[in-house]
């Protein structure tokens, strides 16, 4: 297991300076600091290693926010904030303009159908009215957003700032949803 998050976390690393196709798997094994053969015991090639690392991420993920949907912002957002900050390598792959977007769009998508199963059990909106559908969109795409910034530029605001910003988005969305409902 440490050596793929080795391989993980050097792949990742090289997605934040060029694209995927421009990666050699001996620029990984020299990042990972383990041999080519350890990376073909592990993986089939770099598209391999990418899928791989992708499904890691999308899985880590969702399991944190469905564990913690339901809960305060105040709540999740540390628990999601401490993983950010414990991957930011990932993070920044995942925001880099080098990177593919198809991650970032995997990524959005869950984010979205997360929040459309928590918000609706949690505040009882029909997620087939188009407006909730607009409203969980933008929701999921600012957050996303914020973060990114957050994450791009080296986090430099406190981690504080960030969860208060998105909490209190998260408070007036709440508010448009009752608003909406009478």
């Amino acid at each position: 297991m440490k050596t793929r998050k080795a391989i993980f976390e050097a792949l990742a690393a090289l997605l934040c300076e060029k694209e995927l196709r421009k990666i050699t798997i001996q620029e990984i094994s020299d990042k990972a600091d383990v041999h080519r053969v350890t990376i073909y015991k592990h993986f089939m090639d770099i598209y391999d290693i990418y899928e791989k690392l992708e499904k890691v991420i999308l899985s880590e993920i969702g399991l944190l926010i469905t564990e913690y949907g339901t809960k305060t912002t105040f709540e999740v957002y540390p628990v999601m904030f401490k993983y950010i900050t414990d991957n930011p390598t990932i993070f920044k792959m995942i925001f880099s303009p080098h990177n593919t977007s198809t991650l970032y769009m995997k990524l959005m998508n869950m984010v979205e159908g997360l929040n459309r199963v928590i918000w609706s059990e949690t505040f009882g909106v029909d997620i087939k009215d188009s407006r909730v559908d607009c409203v969980i969109r933008y929701h999921s795409n600012g957050c996303l957003a914020i973060i990114a910034g957050w994450v791009l530029n080296d986090f430099a605001q406190s981690q504080d700032f960030i969860i208060k910003t998105l909490s209190g988005l998260d408070k007036s969305t709440q508010q448009y949803f009752a608003t909406m409902l009478k």
